[in-house]
């Protein structure tokens, strides 16, 4: 049951990032809500090893309601390169330079 809330949670969360940014390519350690933009990765993951026939908590009611919102499963790969650049310039800001360990 917790885990549907915090689900529901970050639901709307999205919905009202969507509202305010107009989209949903949430950057993965973005300020604003660092564990929103977590759980927008995690959702496009969980639904690739669903399609891939791999365990994943994805069920066909979350499915349903990102899409109906018009959740983009997978970003065209300009969009991916720019949210990886914006992650880069916030480890910049928060770390002095753009070395970032591989287990980051």
């Amino acid at each position: 049951l917790a885990s549907s809330l915090d689900w529901d949670r970050r639901f709307n969360e999205l919905k009202q990032y969507k509202a305010e940014f107009g989209g949903d390519s949430v950057p993965k350690e973005w300020n604003g809500n660092k564990q929103l933009g977590r759980w927008v990765c995690k959702q496009r993951i969980k639904y690739r090893y669903l399609q891939q026939g791999k365990e994943s908590s994805m069920t066909k009611e979350r499915i349903s309601k990102l899409e109906g919102i018009g959740f983009e499963w997978s970003l065209p790969s300009s969009l991916e390169w720019d949210r990886r650049f914006n992650e880069l310039k916030l480890y910049k800001a928060d770390y002095g330079g753009c070395s970032v360990a591989k287990e980051w």
